[in-house]
């Protein structure tokens, strides 16, 4: 019966293997400076797609990335509206109206 404990440690490892923390911590660092999460995940050699699966691991990775895009987010924008999200907002509130309509 250890093999979901396993899986689980298995996800995890591939997770900081693919987007090790220097290159995490490189990536908040470009949020930071109002650089685009597509921009700064290309910039580092990663794909947006892998940066928001490994926050889905590595939870306070996750906790940290959803922070900086929170405090850097326009807010000019209807953020929590798929408009929010078409206009490149990917706070968790836009992210979190795009899954609520697939």
């Amino acid at each position: 019966m250890s093999q979901p404990i396993d899986d689980a440690e298995k996800l995890i490892a591939t997770a900081e293997e693919e987007i090790p923390p220097p290159t995490r911590s490189r990536l908040i660092a470009k949020l930071r400076t109002g650089v685009h999460i597509d921009d700064a995940a290309r910039d580092l050699g990663v794909s947006p797609q892998r940066v928001f699966a490994a926050a889905r691991i590595l939870s306070a990775f996750g906790d940290q990335l959803d922070a900086t895009l929170t405090a850097e987010r326009d807010p000019g924008l209807p953020h929590g509206t798929v408009t929010g999200y078409n206009k490149r907002c990917r706070c968790p509130q836009c992210r979190a109206a795009v899954n609520r309509r697939i």
